[in-house]
């Protein structure tokens, strides 16, 4: 995949495209009886009633089982993905490229808020076992300054600094939304000519091979379109800066022409008359906020 996302408002072409079972917390094995002994004094030793067992792994595990030296080692190994979302967020690098670090860093900021609402002190605890982490303490820095910035002062107490985790989880998510846009836009080039209209024959040849790929990025169209009217709802449509949401725009006006040919080809006339309103109120007016 080329480095940076071509956003093209012509026509959309040449874009390069890429794209053990072992249980170590089981419980040790029973030893093995000796049968031999136990067949000849069975007749001799009385029968025994033992009591039954209790089931160890039963047992389900609570916030206890979690040490700091456990939640410190999966900070540290997520932080640094946090770190690097912020980073492209602040140069507006929205590339469908980022996708896997957007999720990653989302995954890592859940981490935070669990650690935070599970047990406050522990995580007053773990802060200072990570001071000496760069990235731990970036996101830390990062997350209580964007609070500052809304609130006017930095995050005092447990539910303020959750709050902090929850801005920054709401703008990464904004983030990856945006990267999954950038990313239909790449892929939805090939169902394209050159002239720009709709390569009706090679999406008939999908159809007729009955295309896995084919029906995943219909999945994925159709997902993003929705996510789409998400951030145009929600004053969030611009993915280049200074694009005011063209680029959004182009891509909703073709994903639902897409859409709306492949359900008629489905026979399935009630989506296709959706995404064919849906597909004329993108194509003749710039729908955003």
């Amino acid at each position: 995949m080329s480095d940076s996302d071509n956003f093209d408002f012509d026509t959309l072409i040449d874009f390069d495209l890429s794209e053990s079972n072992d249980d170590f917390f089981s419980l040790n094995d029973k030893p093995e009886k000796n049968e031999a002994k136990e067949n000849n004094n069975k007749d001799n030793i009385p029968e025994e009633k033992k009591s039954p067992e209790k089931d160890s792994s039963a047992q389900k595990r609570t916030s206890a089982d979690f040490s700091p030296d456990m939640d410190a080692l999966l900070l540290t190994a997520q932080s640094s993905m946090i770190v690097e979302a912020m980073k492209f967020i602040s140069q507006y690098d929205f590339k469908s490229k980022n996708v896997s670090i957007f999720s990653e860093a989302i995954k890592g900021v859940d981490l935070y808020i669990k650690i935070l609402e599970r047990n406050p002190e522990n995580f007053q605890k773990l802060s200072t076992i990570l001071s000496s982490d760069t990235d731990c303490m970036d996101v830390q820095r990062i997350t209580f300054n964007l609070y500052r910035n809304l609130y006017g002062e930095p995050p005092q107490s447990d539910s303020q600094k959750l709050k902090a985790f929850e801005l920054i989880k709401e703008k990464i998510q904004i983030a990856y939304y945006k990267s999954l846009i950038s990313l239909s836009i790449v892929n939805i080039k090939k169902y394209y000519l050159l002239t720009g209209s709709l390569d009706a024959l090679k999406i008939d040849d999908e159809l007729k091979n009955n295309s896995t790929t084919f029906k995943n990025e219909i999945s994925s169209f159709i997902r993003h379109i929705n996510i789409g009217r998400h951030l145009i709802k929600t004053g969030n449509a611009e993915i280049t800066k200074g694009m005011r949401g063209k680029e959004l725009n182009v891509f909703m006006v073709r994903a639902s022409y897409i859409l709306n040919y492949y359900y008629g080809c489905m026979g399935d006339y009630e989506k296709q008359n959706y995404y064919a309103r849906l597909h004329d109120n993108f194509k003749n007016y710039f729908i955003i906020k």
